[in-house]
């Protein structure tokens, strides 16, 4: 089974087994999508389980699977599309049954039906509050099936023999480029091209023309050759190991190898510390924004509803035009086609000169409950769980130079503790203590202190009148700009934003939310007609075409809403406000935005510094042997 995108799809080893097993990699897993939350919510309906969430959830549908093409049947996610069976047997295992008590009520009924309920047949369901909540819950399936990226699972759940058989998707999402890595081999500088053509020469020299010369004064030249080559290996390799450990922190983006341990990123292979903690570290980065950076709240509290208006104007007189022809069209069909078109327009322009206060009083309401109807975490974690180099990037672009940096200060490291290791081979002749054990020692120390330097000391230190300070802190400000420009730009931008507002775990709120208050602008604008319209068209049919157009300027709300994401950009002013908040953490603050969640794992990179440094000892005791 494959989870791409919005589609989970699974291909069944034997079409005649007895029941069909769904494996759902989910929340502890390190990249839990909203996407697959949902869909694990609409599986433990379809399979009638209730499962607690762990690394992988296994479904059975208690369903018999169907030989040939009937054993993929497609069960579409929209109630609309529900035959009154499948209608059944959503209400008798969703959620444990919570709306049961509904299949008598509902006995016959398509989904459609159920959905397209007007207020007066929803009354007639008891317990209203229970009501109320089947009502938006189906509501939301509805808005997120009919989304441009609508989830369809390919399954033997309840056939749908007159369903539909497409499903809308979405245009394949970019993949985002990675950026560039510190390289292993850079274009050297011409300070160290020429020491190493000087090394070339005398190597050349020891051999040919200065060999007679150096055996005179009691020097073999085979013996220099082997005592220069130790630090020389030593530099090679320390750079070679430390710039392993630091692409290793990043990638590779999945685990690469076989036999994973459960929950860690090792086994035989490897995954990237960054991208295995993904969703740990996303939590911590949204504590950090909600405590230090940036109060929801607050952010909202910047959209002006009367700009909202203004931003909504070009697309204002269509959208009522639509609605008003809709309602005219389906209740007086004879008189609305007679109407001359000037008429027409001034009963659109006259619900369009109502229609601001209404807006702005709606967008007041979200603004003052968006805590209400917005989950920063689950926006903050999904965004940064589903693209894993996203995640990446952000980290390397904010430390690039600290990276190269401690890449090349391997290559120093290493030399010092080469010369270390030729004097003791000097005194100390076994090979198998002087390389391999020594190698170890190198490999370990060098690591560590690779790791160490990027975030301590925390706060600056001086010694022998050298300050110290973390290379990633020092830069505080420089990372406060980058952090700043990407979360803003990547993570925490107006559609992303929107997107969780109207697809997130409160979406239901979002929507019961905007249903109250476009019924009491209906009622509202209505009010003083009331009494007539009711003699010339009866009350039931007043009440039924005021639901109808609240449910219609429901369903077109979330397009309304994107139309206003270039202006709520700028109003956010995310990115400002996130560089100049992270400015003013203090060091202890700013080290805690990133260093626990590497410190957790540094040990694993550390031990294979170690383990490399013996496997380079003992190359070396079989060259030098041989």
């Amino acid at each position: 089974m494959a989870c791409q995108g919005a589609k989970l799809n699974y291909n069944h080893p034997q079409a005649s087994s007895t029941s069909l097993t769904l494996d759902l990699f989910y929340c502890q897993r390190q990249c839990p999508s909203r996407r697959e939350r949902q869909l694990a919510r609409v599986l433990r309906a379809a399979g009638s389980l209730s499962v607690p969430i762990h690394t992988v959830i296994r479904l059975q549908t208690p369903y018999p699977m169907a030989r040939g093409s009937d054993s993929k049947q497609a069960l579409l996610l929209n109630p609309e599309f529900w035959t009154p069976k499948q209608l059944e047997e959503w209400l008798k295992r969703f959620e444990d049954g919570r709306y049961a008590r509904f299949i008598g009520p509902l006995k016959g009924r398509k989904g459609a039906e159920v959905v397209r309920f007007h207020a007066a047949d929803w009354a007639q369901l008891q317990p209203q509050d229970l009501a109320t909540s089947l009502r938006f819950t189906l509501l939301g399936m509805v808005q997120v099936a009919t989304s441009d990226d609508t989830l369809a699972i390919v399954t033997d759940f309840v056939p749908l023999a007159n369903s539909p058989g497409r499903v809308s998707r979405q245009s394949k999402p970019q993949k985002t480029v990675p950026v560039k890595f510190p390289p292993m081999v850079e274009t050297p500088s011409v300070p160290l091209l020429v020491g190493g053509m000087l090394l070339i020469i005398l190597i050349i020299l020891c051999f040919t023309v200065l060999k007679g010369p150096l055996e005179d004064i009691g020097i073999d030249s085979t013996s220099l050759v082997t005592y220069g080559s130790i630090p020389l290996v030593s530099v090679v390799f320390t750079y070679f190991h430390i710039w392993v450990a630091l692409w290793m922190t990043f990638y590779p983006l999945e685990y690469t190898g076989c036999m994973q341990l459960p929950n860690t990123n090792t086994g035989f292979g490897w995954q990237g510390i960054v991208p295995h903690k993904g969703e740990k570290m996303a939590r911590q980065a949204v504590q950090i924004m909600t405590h230090q950076l940036l109060q929801v709240s607050e952010v909202f509290a910047r959209i002006d509803p009367a700009q909202v208006v203004k931003e909504l104007e070009p697309i204002l007189f269509n959208t009522i035009h639509t609605v008003v022809e809709d309602m005219a069209l389906k209740y007086s069909p004879e008189l609305w086609a007679v109407l001359p078109t000037k008429v027409k327009e001034e009963i659109v322009e006259k619900v369009k000169e109502e229609s601001p206060a209404h807006i702005e009083a709606l967008m007041d309401e979200i603004r003052n409950n968006i805590e209400d109807v917005f989950d920063l975490e689950d926006m903050v974690v999904t965004n940064m769980c589903k693209d894993k180099q996203l995640l990446v990037n952000m980290f390397v672009t904010c430390g690039y130079s600290e990276l190269a940096f401690i890449r090349n200060s391997g290559a120093y490291m290493g030399g010092l503790f080469g010369l270390m290791q030729m004097g003791i081979w000097f005194v100390y002749s076994d090979p198998i203590v002087v390389f391999p054990v020594i190698g170890l020692l190198v490999g370990t120390i060098t690591n560590w202190l690779a790791l160490k330097m990027i975030f301590e000391p925390v706060n600056p230190k001086k010694y022998c009148g050298i300050t110290f300070h973390g290379l990633f802190l020092r830069r505080q400000n420089e990372v406060a700009e980058v952090y700043g420009k990407m979360v803003a730009t990547d993570v925490l931008n107006s559609r992303n934003i929107f997107e969780a507002i109207l697809k997130g775990p409160y979406s239901d709120r979002l929507f019961e939310l905007v249903y109250d208050n476009v019924q009491e602008a209906v009622n509202a604008a209505t009010e003083t007609t009331q009494k007539i319209i009711n003699f010339s068209i009866g009350e039931e049919m007043y009440v039924n075409i005021k639901e109808d157009v609240t449910n219609h300027i429901v369903e077109i709300f979330p397009d309304s809403l994107r139309q206003i994401e270039d202006y709520a950009t700028v109003a956010m002013d995310l990115e400002v406000t996130l560089r100049e908040k992270m400015k003013l953490l203090s060091s202890e603050q700013f080290e805690n935005l990133l260093h626990p969640i590497f410190e957790e794992d540094e040990w694993k990179l550390v031990v294979m510094g170690g383990a490399l440094g013996v496997v380079i000892g003992l190359v070396q005791v079989f060259l030098i042997e041989h």
